[in-house]
C-alpha cells in the first residue's frame, strides 16, 4: 500500500518490526515531505509505536491501522490493541508536550472533539487527538465472501471507526480503481490535500465513509445470534458489540498469538529472519532510550534557568 501510495514501483518486502520512509510532493517551489513509519509484526510491537508518536511530532502525526479484510477472528482484537496502546502513548506525549508548552495541550483537547461538535452520536464517540484511519486490506478476496457474512462484518467495521473518530476504507493492491482512491485518502493527512467526501455503507460495495458521516442509527444493533445474551455482561457500547463480534467470530487466545507473531512458533523458524528480527528491535529498544534519556536530560537544562532565577529573587 505505502509503495503504491509513494508510486514506487518495488516487490513489496515483509514489514520487519519498525520501518521508515518518506514521501516528497512538490507545491509551487515549495516541496512537503511526508514521514511514514510503518509497524510490521501484528500487535506484538505495538510498544515501537512510542517511536513515530514523539511529543515533538505529534500534532504533526496520523494513525492509520491496517485489518486484513480475510480474518475477520482477527480484526477487532488487532484494531483495539493498536488503538488504545496508541491513545496512551499519545496520552503520554501529550503530558511531556504541555509541560513544554500548555498552549498544545490546549490545542489537542479543543480540537478532540471539534469535527464532531453537532453530531447527534458525540457522546458516544471517543476521538484519538490525532486524525484516524482504518483501513480494510485485501478487498479483492473479501468481496468474495458470502453477503450476509460481509454485511455482519460491515456492521462491526463501521461501529468501530465510527466510535472512535476514523475515517474508514477499503482497499486492495489488485483493484486500481481503490489504489487511486487510498492514495488521495492517505495524501490527505500526509500532506494536507483535500479528501474524498464520498460516502458508500453499501457492505455490497467498498466501504468508504469519512470521519462523523456515519451515525449509530444508520448501522443498527449489534447483530446477535442469540438476543438473550444481548445485555449480559456489557457495559457500554463497546462491550456490547464485542459481545456480539465473539458470537460470530470466537477468538482463539493461543492460535492467534502464535499467527500474530510466527517468530514465536517453533514451527517456522528461519534463523537468517529471526535475527534479522532482533537486530531491528534491539536498534528500536536502544534508540527508545536514547530518547527517554534525551528528554530526561533538556527537562533538567531546563530547571536549571528557573532554579537560577528563584535564587536571584531571593
Amino acid at each position: 500500500m505505502i509503495l503504491r501510495f509513494l508510486n514506487r514501483n518495488e516487490d513489496a518486502k515483509p514489514t520487519i518490526a519498525l520501518e521508515y520512509t518518506y514521501g516528497r510532493r512538490n507545491r509551487g517551489k515549495v516541496k512537503d515531505v511526508g514521514h511514514i513509519w510503518e509497524l510490521g509484526g501484528g500487535t506484538n510491537l505495538y510498544n515501537l509505536l512510542q517511536i513515530p508518536l514523539s511529543s515533538n511530532y505529534i500534532h504533526q502525526c496520523s494513525l492509520i491501522i491496517v485489518i486484513d479484510l480475510t480474518a475477520p477472528f482477527d480484526m477487532w482484537n488487532t484494531f483495539y490493541t493498536l488503538l488504545d496502546n496508541a491513545r496512551i502513548i499519545i496520552d503520554n506525549e501529550m503530558q511531556q508536550s504541555v509541560k513544554k508548552s500548555s498552549d498544545s495541550y490546549k490545542v489537542f483537547t479543543v480540537d478532540k472533539k471539534a469535527a464532531f461538535k453537532d453530531h447527534k452520536d458525540i457522546e458516544y464517540i471517543d476521538p484519538l487527538p490525532i486524525p484516524l484511519i482504518l483501513l480494510g486490506a485485501r478487498y479483492d478476496k473479501f468481496q468474495d465472501f458470502e453477503p450476509e457474512q460481509r454485511k455482519i462484518i460491515c456492521k462491526f467495521l463501521r461501529f468501530m471507526a465510527h466510535t472512535n473518530g476514523a475515517t474508514l476504507a477499503m482497499f486492495s493492491n489488485k483493484m486500481e480503481n481503490l489504489i487511486s482512491k487510498i492514495r488521495i485518502l492517505i495524501s490527505s493527512v500526509v500532506f494536507g490535500t483535500t479528501a474524498s467526501k464520498t460516502i458508500c455503507t453499501d457492505h455490497n460495495k467498498p466501504l468508504s465513509v469519512p470521519r462523523g458521516a456515519d451515525s449509530l442509527m444508520d448501522i443498527g444493533a449489534p447483530p446477535f445470534i442469540n438476543s438473550s445474551l444481548s445485555l449480559i455482561g456489557a457495559t457500554n457500547p463497546r462491550d456490547l458489540w464485542h459481545e456480539a463480534y465473539l458470537e460470530h467470530f470466537p477468538t482463539k487466545e493461543k492460535h492467534k498469538e502464535r499467527e500474530d507473531n510466527p517468530a514465536e512458533d517453533g514451527q517456522h523458524r528461519e534463523p537468517e529472519i529471526d535475527e534479522l528480527i532482533e537486530q531491528r528491535t534491539r536498534e528500536l529498544e536502544q534508540y527508545i532510550r536514547h530518547k527517554k534519556d534525551r528528554a530526561a536530560l533538556e527537562g533538567k537544562t531546563e530547571r536549571i534557568p528557573r532554579q537560577n532565577e528563584l535564587f536571584r529573587n531571593l
